[in-house]
């Protein structure tokens, strides 16, 4: 993981401030976050989705590119939500813990605080998927994932058949429940769950988890991160819907297709400089 690494010795004295105050638990972590980071001379910036919130009256609100970092309170989702909302402000992020089972928010807001206070942190570069859904050269829609951008049906229990291209040749051509393209970051999401591998998170790679395929044959499969991956749907009893990190979709007609390669952007996060992913597996699987 070191070529992907790297290490601050830089006092963060501005940082955007971002949270998911869907449960009360995260508004408390919110006002004890604020502050802590008061304290240690941080100027902050609430995303304004949190100033509306009226959480507090004393912060700037909208979060800029001349934050040093973002900090985002909640589960995985919430990371995922804002690495998307601030990705070309290229802005290192770190999450604090506010929701459940997750890979991306473990730290505690006083370790946050004193992370960013020292500066004794690594920042990790962590590699998105970009898809194209388009029809020959016109492209209706571009999106970006951190985990995974997953195609499939819109119907109940319909399965859809899939041609799919690597590099302009033909993997396979298969029917399944859908097609899940993710990073090695979204190695440990929903692709776990349908039986594809665990990589570490800093990995370049492309990694295609078929979901129920109708063939033995079809297994999850890592390619090199400079593969072009083509996907178009031959076959679908209803509609087809592409989802973006499990939280925005488009819909995808029958006669355009996919494509997918690493996105020129990446996500960049704040972790302790004793980071541990494999600890991390241990406790969570």
């Amino acid at each position: 993981m070191g070529a992907t690494r790297s290490i601050s010795a830089r006092r963060v004295s501005q940082v955007g401030l971002a949270a998911n105050l869907e449960k009360e638990a995260t508004r408390d972590i919110v006002r004890e976050l604020i502050p802590l980071l008061d304290a240690n001379g941080v100027k902050i910036f609430l995303d304004p989705d949190l100033a509306s919130a009226g959480i507090s009256d004393d912060c700037d609100v909208g979060i800029s590119g001349t934050c040093d970092a973002i900090v985002a309170v909640g589960g995985d989702g919430t990371i995922l939500k804002i690495a998307a909302r601030y990705l070309d402000h290229n802005i290192p992020l770190v999450g604090v813990k506010g929701g459940r089972l997750g890979f991306l928010t473990e730290a505690t807001a006083a370790g946050v605080a004193e992370m960013l206070r020292s500066g004794h942190f690594a920042i990790q570069r962590r590699m998105r998927v970009k898809g194209t859904v388009q029809a020959g050269k016109t492209v209706s829609a571009t999106i970006s994932a951190l985990n995974d951008i997953v195609i499939h049906s819109t119907g109940y229990s319909r399965m859809i058949g899939m041609r799919v291209e690597v590099g302009g040749k033909l993997l396979r051509e298969f029917s399944a429940d859908g097609l899940i393209v993710a990073t090695p970051t979204g190695s440990t999401a929903y692709s776990l769950s349908a039986g594809g591998p665990v990589l570490e998170p800093t990995l370049e790679a492309i990694l295609l988890t078929p979901l129920n395929p109708h063939t033995m044959s079809m297994r999850p499969m890592v390619l090199d991160a400079t593969e072009v991956v083509r996907i178009h749907v031959t076959s679908s009893p209803s509609g087809v819907m592409v989802t973006v990190d499990g939280q925005a979709g488009v819909e995808m007609s029958p006669s355009q297709y996919i494509e997918l390669r690493r996105d020129t952007r990446a996500t960049r996060l704040i972790v302790p400089r004793d980071y541990d992913f494999f600890s991390l597996l241990r406790e969570k699987l």
